[in-house]
């Protein structure tokens, strides 16, 4: 569900940088947010967006059809809720840190930065509504619905290539990576 960076599952990115911090690498404060199969489950939204885009794709795409199950279903996500117990587990997770934050997938480049907790919230949403977007649905298809990796939800500013760290972790794992940090921090970690 949500777990500080050294309880979080030992998959993908998330992985990584668990592994550079239990080496001693200093890692930005990072929270691992599985909440996304539940968030649609529980407000029915994987049938009601899977409707959506029934008769979209066929023999050639339905593109008028397309755009518009595409901006509904960004709506349906957006205007539907998280469980409040989630909502406040997540706030909870943050607590005492300073900001900035930034939220991201596992492996990918930062969706959002944040101020607040609060806002991080709100850009957690946004990042599942994005998921629907029309572009993100052709480059996924035939599957309408993504694969459900962690998000990262980071006590970072945006994140630049460090040298000096890329060099560490790439002793430490064994292989060549990259490292993006942000005030000395490692924040994003990519294998070459």
């Amino acid at each position: 569900m949500i777990h500080p960076l050294d309880k979080a599952p030992e998959q993908g990115e998330a992985g990584l940088l668990k592994r550079l911090l239990r080496a001693g690498l200093p890692v930005a404060p990072t929270v691992a947010v599985a909440l996304e199969e539940e968030f649609l489950r529980l407000a029915n939204l994987q049938e009601q967006i899977g409707l959506l885009f029934q008769g979209v794709f066929g023999a050639r795409i339905d593109e008028e059809r397309l755009f518009y199950a595409a901006e509904r279903a960004e709506s349906l996500v957006r205007e539907s809720y998280l469980l409040p117990e989630r909502a406040e587990a997540f706030l909870g997770s943050l607590k005492g840190w300073q900001g900035p934050f930034l939220v991201r997938d596992s492996g990918r480049s930062p969706f959002a930065q944040a101020r607040t907790p609060q806002e991080a919230l709100f850009a957690l949403k946004r990042l599942y509504a994005s998921r629907y977007r029309v572009e993100e649905v052709l480059e996924r298809w035939p599957r309408l619905f993504p694969t459900l990796d962690l998000v990262l939800v980071q006590e970072a500013g945006a994140p630049q290539e460090d040298p000096g760290l890329s060099l560490k972790a790439a002793e430490l794992l064994g292989q060549p990576a990259r490292v993006e940090a942000w005030e000395g921090r490692v924040v994003r970690v990519i294998l070459d």
